[in-house]
């Protein structure tokens, strides 16, 4: 049997004249706006000067214009012929986003909380109805694919900017899930001096405190850090459940000279308390109930034996160094720990045990995970011409090394427990049933190049990738392993108009590496996607907007699923097909108006399977043709922040904010989650001094909603009211 495994760039700036003999800049005696011309006669040769500044990810406001985590290299967004969001940390302050989830809230396709309640013990992300890989500073993390519960949730106060591409990113990042990824961006040094420290109360008990201090070392800014932390306390809406949370995160910055740049960056966060991580029957949340509707309150599980703690930590550095105007290189390395301990009591996912539809089966379950993951990107980019064409080329070999421990254990025979009038009773606790460790490594090779012909971009690249794994289970008494390679390529077209419009198309492939064997022999093929995509950028000249409208086809071909005839194997003859229109834009209007919106229509259709699905009912039925389970087709959603400026109100914001996201189905797509509208506010008051107020409301009306259904036995609430005040101080 086989398993697998589910920057910056220098610009040179010149003010210059070609002569042949290389980059000069010119001296004209011709002033005004009156350009030197041949005529001119007093024009002077000056030396050759190359001036080189470090790439930032530049952002204004809520709009960003430029995203490295698209082609690793300094390019425009409207360049890009993919589709790219980015959250800036003025959006994520606004809003009062505390976890990433959160964050991507009013990012078109990204469906973030799926689990409802559930996110913060585990924060899967879904784009264009696939999941949603998460990665640290362009280095991979572990996510849904394989990893279980042992996910990142990194706080957003150590974020600067998400970066998320949509659709397949193989090219440049490997193997990775059909939805794209989440590029979280880190907080980075700073010569200009920064010093902030916070406290945020509020809604569920919530205690939080931080700092966030920044600035140069050395009198000429040659060393620079940054050092944030926070720590945080609070309760949740579900009875017995707390999250708590500690982070610290330096970096520090080292130019030793104009060409040289090394950044290392480390992180620490752990939460004794990850949060609520647990699920309630259909019948009496989604579905009428006899006995009434269960409380969005109610802990299903036991508070003296449930516990759920998570530790994660990285150190790596970014190292550039520019040899000249054609030449640069950089380096990118990560290691990477996340550690997920979890024990808990789960209802029974069949429903419920009794007639009289109040009292559920549970089982008691263990899950401690470690995940371990060291990372290597070399990167060579070159600059340069070939008669009319410009190119910027990239050429890379990567390296990731993970070793992943999971340690299972279960009793499916607790107390059972009435939803309704709950008793609970003592647990006897799991046993241990698994004893998974997996090592698994991937190299990759790959090469870009970006071609600029007057108005027209175009961009073409590919990798060649080789995956192992092993996997051994003493527990369960097997062991297999895993090799495979894969090819993956992308393309794409942009035009540039005048007026700030820019049509694009494109493709783009992906792989994953999947579990299972073939009946007679032969390891699963890893799972490939593609995408086809056009669109259309518009950036409005003289204006601080950005406007994306994108329409796509993305198919996931290979998945496995059970062998009809052989039972334990499995046959590759799943496939997915998601087709549908994004619509998402930011600006920053004037220093008045912030606005972000977005609207996601998607068809998502399980086109071939032979798996099947338990209806409410009990009856079977097959996958091919349903819906994915909690995936919406449509979603939108809208924000508004209006800051005053005038003398008498001087610092005073408001900002609203609405999300809808439309109905979704059950697995078996009989059971239907309806459709919900939440509203978000803020009011926001700057002093002007040292002083930044703010008070966030999230479904500010406290509207009781199910997020999702995978079975008539598994749905989860969504989060009700949340109300945070907090209080900055900055000098």
């Amino acid at each position: 049997m086989v398993t697998g495994v589910r920057n910056s760039t220098a610009i040179a700036l010149s003010l210059c004249l070609f002569n042949g003999n290389g980059i000069a800049l010119a001296q004209s005696s011709t002033s005004g706006d009156t350009p030197a011309s041949s005529t001119t006669p007093a024009t002077e040769q000056l030396p050759a000067v190359v001036v080189t500044a470090p790439a930032t990810q530049s952002t204004d406001g809520y709009v960003a214009n430029t995203a490295t985590t698209g082609t690793k290299t300094d390019t425009p967004i409207i360049e890009t012929p993919q589709s790219i969001s980015v959250v800036t940390s003025s959006q994520m302050q606004a809003q009062g986003a505390q976890t990433v989830p959160e964050a991507l809230r009013y990012t078109s396709s990204v469906l973030s909380e799926q689990r409802g309640d559930s996110t913060a013990g585990a924060p899967y992300l879904y784009s264009r109805g696939f999941a949603l890989d998460q990665y640290l500073d362009g280095t991979r993390l572990p996510s849904d694919s394989g990893f279980g519960y042992a996910m990142p949730s990194f706080d957003t106060y150590a974020l600067d900017r998400i970066d998320v591409i949509h659709g397949p990113s193989s090219v440049l990042y490997g193997q990775t899930n059909p939805g794209g990824i989440a590029n979280l961006v880190s907080k980075q040094p700073t010569t200009t001096p920064l010093h902030e420290v916070f406290f945020t109360t509020g809604s569920h008990n919530r205690l939080e405190a931080g700092f966030d201090f920044g600035g140069s070392l050395t009198a000429d800014g040659s060393l620079s850090y940054r050092l944030t932390a926070l720590g945080l306390d609070a309760t949740t809406q579900v009875a017995g459940v707390r999250e708590s949370r500690v982070l610290v995160a330096p970096a520090i910055t080292w130019k030793p000279d104009d060409k040289t740049t090394l950044t290392v960056l480390a992180k620490y966060q752990r939460d004794p308390d990850a949060g609520y991580y647990n699920y309630l029957p259909a019948i009496g949340t989604v579905l009428p109930n006899p006995n009434g509707e269960i409380s969005s309150h109610l802990n299903p599980g036991d508070t003296d034996y449930d516990h759920h703690t998570r530790t994660q930590y990285s150190i790596g550095y970014n190292l550039e160094h520019v040899f000249d105007s054609t030449w640069t290189v950089r380096q990118n390395v990560r290691y990477t720990v996340v550690h997920d301990d979890l024990a808990n009591v789960f209802p029974w996912p069949t429903g419920y045990s009794d007639a009289d539809q109040t009292t559920v089966n549970r089982y008691s379950f263990t899950n401690d995970e470690t995940a371990k993951f060291f990372t290597i990107d070399n990167q060579a980019q070159a600059k340069f011409t070939t008669g009319p064409l410009d190119h910027t080329a990239l050429v890379g070999i990567d390296f990731q090394r993970v070793l992943y421990n999971e340690k299972v254990g279960s009793n499916f025979f607790e107390s059972s427990l009435n939803l309704f009038s709950p008793v609970y009773l003592p647990i006897q606790g799991a046993t241990e049933t698994s004893d998974d460790l997996v090592r698994m490594s991937q190299t990759g090779v790959y090469a870009q190049d970006q071609i600029a012909y007057g108005k027209w971009r175009f961009l073409v690249g590919m990798r060649e990738d080789w995956a192992n794994a092993d996997d051994q289970n003493p527990v369960q008494d097997y062991t297999y392993t895993y090799s495979e390679r894969a090819f993956t390529w992308r393309t794409g077209l942009v035009y540039l108009f005048d007026s700030g419009f820019a049509p694009y198309v494109s493709y783009s492939k992906s792989f994953d590496p999947q579990l299972g064997v073939v009946y007679g022999g032969g390891s699963l093929l890893p799972t490939y996607a593609e995408q086809y995509e056009v669109g259309l950028k518009y950036q409005p000249p003289g204006y601080n907007a950005f406007i994306t409208a994108a329409l796509f086809d993305l198919r996931e071909r290979n998945v496995a699923s059970g062998d009809p005839v052989n039972e334990g194997y499995s046959v590759e003859m799943g496939q997915v097909r998601a087709r549908g229109l994004e619509l998402e834009g930011h600006a920053s209007l004037t220093n008045n108006i912030d606005l972000t919106a977005s609207y996601t229509y998607l068809n998502d259709i399980t086109t071939q399977s032979n798996l099947t699905a338990s209806t409410i009912n009990g009856e079977s039925v097959s996958l091919q043709g349903l819906e994915p389970w909690g995936i919406p087709r449509q979603s939108a959603s809208a924000w508004a922040d209006y800051t005053f400026h005038d003398a008498t109100l001087h610092g005073l914001g408001f900002g609203a904010g609405v999300r809808y996201t439309g109905t979704s189905y059950d697995e078996s797509n009989t059971i239907k989650v309806p459709s919900r509208t939440l509203i978000d506010a803020a009011i926001h008051y700057d002093t002007g001094k040292h002083w930044l107020l703010s008070l966030n409301g999230k479904n500010l009306f406290n509207r009781t909603y199910v997020a999702s259904c995978e079975t008539s036995g598994i749905c989860n609430y969504g989060d009700g009211i949340e109300v945070l005040a907090t209080a900055r101080y900055r000098w």
